[in-house]
């Protein structure tokens, strides 16, 4: 039951990593969009005769975020607990450490 946690906990980082990838993808798709419709609404933008509309863009970003985090948060604070729950303390005695050497490496090789 440890080595099926370490190689759970190995595959975590990754799934992490493409949670909050896909996230930011999707923020960054709503802050395009926000900025395409001030463009058009306000041609003036682009000649700097009129200011954009900056608080629209900063809400959009925080309310994306925040928003978009909810997944990866809940991958992180529910998979040790209902794991835990579910194959008993072996499988976390492999679980965590195997989360944190994969994520370890993955960090080094996102340096």
């Amino acid at each position: 039951m440890t080595f099926l946690g370490l190689i759970i906990g190995a595959m975590l980082p990754y799934l992490f990593s493409a949670f909050t990838m896909k996230s930011v993808g999707k923020a960054a798709q709503g802050m395009v969009t926000e900025v395409r419709r001030q463009i058009k609404e306000s041609p003036g933008i682009l000649t700097g005769e009129v200011q954009p509309d900056y608080n629209a863009c900063v809400r959009i970003s925080t309310q994306e975020s925040l928003r978009e985090m909810i997944a990866p948060g809940l991958l992180v604070i529910m998979t040790p607990i209902l794991s835990g729950l579910a194959f008993g303390p072996n499988f976390i005695s492999g679980l965590l450490p195997g989360s944190l050497v994969s994520g370890v490496q993955l960090a080094i090789s996102a340096a």
